[in-house]
């Protein structure tokens, strides 16, 4: 049987898993798929899952014909004493707009390296406790536990599930830091992992100019094998890999996965998508403000369900089928 899990981005976050209480858990199924939304994205106002993860699920299930599959989002209740909230990203946006100033001398005070061994701090340089951004650390980290709680718990409840981890945007950020946090055996029976729109996305080739030159000429073993997407060589880290920004960030950004599941990895990163790309131009010209609810948004995370889903799909199948418990006679 097949665990598939889909993500979206104080302490405790180690405890051990606990179920729900007075929940009814779905019987073992040869497949579970489990996705957490992004940022402001809401879960479904009934039953049901959101829209997201519905279009995620719908994608697997049609793919996997006569197969039976449990589904779950992160956030639908309480796991492990955590409930993933995926608070939004206005308070970030704001950062930005309310410190534009002294975000641009930040940064090309790193381009520079003028004061690498001193790197200003987020709560220096941002404010960032006065504008709400503790709340949206605080939810990345209460994903983390329901994650976990959820994963190791169904692990314990059905042996023979496997597993294929994955999330979008604040997502993404909660499935890849989670990787490190889940036991080994956990870790082995995962198949795939699809992360799109990472804010803490890391590429090592983007880092030098021998390295760029080597992924632009697709030379093969120079580029990470998570690498999906448009995103371009010249690209090394997401956005709350930042100067300034990192407080957001839990955990260390390199490694970027544990090396026993890094080649089952994708991470799909669209060229112009700030979030991922770490562009502070990529990300202030994808900033709408939309007037009815009065709130940031970045309009470039719609293309992911549409343009990316079905491709996450097809590899993770592809992989999940290989399952030896999913081989049939």
């Amino acid at each position: 049987m097949l665990v598939v899990l889909i993500a979206a981005s104080g302490s405790g976050v180690g405890m051990s898993p606990a179920r729900a209480d007075d929940v009814v858990e779905p019987p073992c199924s040869d497949l579970t798929v489990v996705f957490a939304r992004g940022s402001d994205q809401e879960l479904a106002t009934s039953s049901g899952h959101g829209g997201m993860a519905r279009a995620f699920f719908d994608h697997v299930e049609t793919r996997l014909p006569g197969y039976s599959i449990n589904k779950y989002e992160l956030g639908t209740r309480d796991y492990g004493g955590y409930r993933y909230r995926a608070v939004g990203i206005s308070a970030i946006l704001d950062l930005y707009r309310t410190n534009f100033i002294r975000v641009i001398v930040s940064l090309i005070r790193r381009i520079s390296r003028q004061d690498a061994s001193q790197p200003p701090s987020g709560s220096d340089l941002l404010e960032i406790d006065g504008l709400g951004a503790l709340e949206y650390r605080n939810s990345v980290i209460e994903g983390i536990g329901e994650l976990t709680a959820y994963l190791e718990d169904r692990g314990t409840e059905c042996p023979d599930e496997v597993f294929l981890v994955g999330g979008f945007s604040q997502g993404a950020q909660v499935i890849r830091r989670s990787l490190f946090l889940l036991g080994k055996a956990t870790r082995d029976r995962i198949a795939h992992v699809a992360l799109f729109s990472d804010p803490t996305l890391h590429l090592p080739e983007g880092e030098s100019t021998e390295s760029i030159e080597n992924c632009r000429q697709g030379i093969a073993g120079t580029m990470s094998p998570w690498r999906r997407g448009t995103v371009r060589c010249s690209t090394s880290n997401g956005l709350l890999n930042l100067d300034g920004l990192t407080f957001l960030r839990i955990g260390p950004h390199t490694p970027y996965a544990p090396s026993d599941i890094e080649s089952r990895i994708g991470s799909w990163c669209e060229r112009t998508d700030g979030v991922c790309t770490g562009s502070v131009l990529d990300l202030i010209l994808g900033i709408h403000f939309h007037v009815e609810t009065r709130r940031f948004h970045v309009p470039i995370h719609s293309v992911y369900t549409d343009k990316y889903f079905g491709e996450a799909a097809d590899e993770a199948v592809t992989r999940l089928v290989r399952a030896p418990a999913l081989q049939r006679s």
